[in-house]
């Protein structure tokens, strides 16, 4: 395990990444898109400029940025969201360079090629399929030897047959564990784990009893330690490649708003009418793209006391949308005519919950009442690996009361003395209130939130 580094004040990355964690805490930067693309900058600045010797030490560095961050600023979460997700694309880089270090030629001469190994399955000792085991040691080997097995379709089942049961034993190869297990000990020889793919394994973390550590050599796929030193001493030359795998994330950031929207015909219909809350970039675009093809009403809480539903209406009336702005005290009694909802959301945490605009829980808590459907629109960078997040105090955002209680009368206050009033930013939306969440990476219920979450990041980055 690599020893974690804290970030020297002298270096220029540190600079970068205080200027960052400022602006968090003076919340000068607001919404989690904004977050997310200032995290994915600091994230590029600091791998174009970062000197480190293996892929460990870069990995050690942007887990400790990423908590700075999420220690500035809990409440918004898109920044460790992205730290980890910048995280398992470094992984699989690694892997599939790994990989194609493996299947080049040796760099030793009178090193044979062996070729590669077949991927993903690597049988016990004691296995049939198991290079290891010994033809003497078969049942009926003396009588096997006489009647060669011909290929046929039972064997083939059985085949197939063994390697669901090497899956659910736990002994088929883990391709998410730590980049680490990619080279065994210093003082053993260096065995190479299968390739993976961009998408190949969804189940994280390697805690498994079959994963790359408990890989046996068999005299196929193994590089000697010299072969091994020799890429790991390559690993600064990966840079190029990394920068990219997070000019992508970037690009799928900025066109978030646009890839949500796209399938807002499938969900919309004519002469519906809609209601939403307040502001969101992602509800408008997701309206905008709708209304090309059908023709509906908007109904949009004002959404007191930050009254941003005025600034949402003004935006829909642009584009010649229907438009009816009510206050927030009308939402209940105007419920049996709505026909759809439709909100943001500024985090979605793997029970399927979320935290969105004060108001949206009034909003929902109505919906239900009248059997209305919720739908949210949502980026999938805004999934967070948390459960019980509402429960913390740190996740609790709150704006200044005098929005609420008035700065008037002695002393402020709109007169009152001995009164705590409570302005909360946001509200916790439980799971049974949304029906969907549409995301630019299609639509799911709030029961399959925890599978995209796990398939987004891997187990070892859920704590940074």
């Amino acid at each position: 395990m690599v020893a974690q580094q804290p970030l020297r004040p002298a270096d220029p990355n540190t600079r970068l990444t205080d200027a960052l964690c400022t602006s968090l805490r003076r919340r000068q930067i607001i919404g989690s898109r904004n977050v997310a693309l200032a995290t994915a900058a600091l994230v590029t600045a600091v791998v174009r400029t970062a000197k480190f010797t293996t892929i460990d030490e870069l990995l050690v560095l942007l887990k400790a940025i990423g908590r700075r961050l999420v220690e500035a600023n809990p409440k918004e979460l898109a920044a460790g969201n992205i730290i980890r997700r910048i995280l398992r694309l470094i992984r699989e880089e690694y892997r599939a360079a790994a990989a194609a270090h493996r299947s080049a030629p040796p760099s030793i001469p009178g090193t044979p090629y062996l070729g590669p190994e077949t991927p993903g399955l690597h049988a016990p000792s004691s296995h049939y399929l198991s290079n290891d085991l010994t033809f003497s040691s078969l049942p009926n080997a003396a009588h096997s030897a006489t009647l060669p097995r011909q290929p046929s379709l039972s064997n083939f089942v059985a085949m197939r047959h063994s390697r669901a049961q090497l899956e659910r034993s736990g002994s088929l190869l883990d391709l998410s564990a730590s980049t680490s297990s990619l080279f065994t000990s210093p003082g053993a020889p260096a065995a190479f784990t299968a390739p993976p793919t961009r998408n190949g394994s969804i189940d994280g973390g390697g805690g498994g009893g079959g994963g790359a550590g408990s890989v046996t050599p068999t005299g196929q796929g193994v590089l000697s330690r010299a072969d091994s030193d020799e890429f790991m001493k390559q690993s600064g030359k990966l840079k190029p490649v990394l920068i990219q795998a997070i000019e992508e994330v970037v690009g799928e950031l900025e066109t978030t708003h646009e890839d949500v929207a796209k399938g807002a015909r499938e969900h919309i219909h004519s002469s519906e009418v809609i209601l939403t809350l307040g502001h969101s970039k992602t509800v408008e675009a997701f309206l905008k793209q709708a209304y090309r093809d059908r023709k509906f009403t908007v109904i949009i809480a004002e959404s007191a006391p930050s009254f941003l539903g005025h600034s949402m209406a003004s935006s829909l009336s642009a584009s010649n949308i229907p438009v009816l702005l009510v206050p927030d005290s009308s939402l209940f009694a105007l419920m049996p005519r709505v026909t759809k909802v439709i909100l943001g959301a500024h985090a979605v945490l793997a029970n399927g919950g979320l935290f969105a605009l004060a108001g949206a829980l009034s909003v929902c808590l109505a919906a239900r009442a009248h059997s209305k459907p919720v739908v949210v629109t949502t980026g999938q960078f805004k999934f967070a690996p948390a459960w019980n997040l509402y429960h913390e105090y740190g996740a609790v955002d709150f704006r200044a009361p005098g929005e609420v209680a008035g700065h008037d009368g002695p002393g402020g206050g709109g007169g009152l003395d001995g009164v705590e009033v409570v302005n909360p930013y946001y509200d916790y939306i439980r799971p049974d209130l949304v029906n969907l969440f549409v995301t630019n990476e299609g639509d799911h219920p709030p029961s399959y939130v925890y599978r995209l979450i796990k398939e987004a990041y891997d187990d070892e980055d859920v704590e940074l």
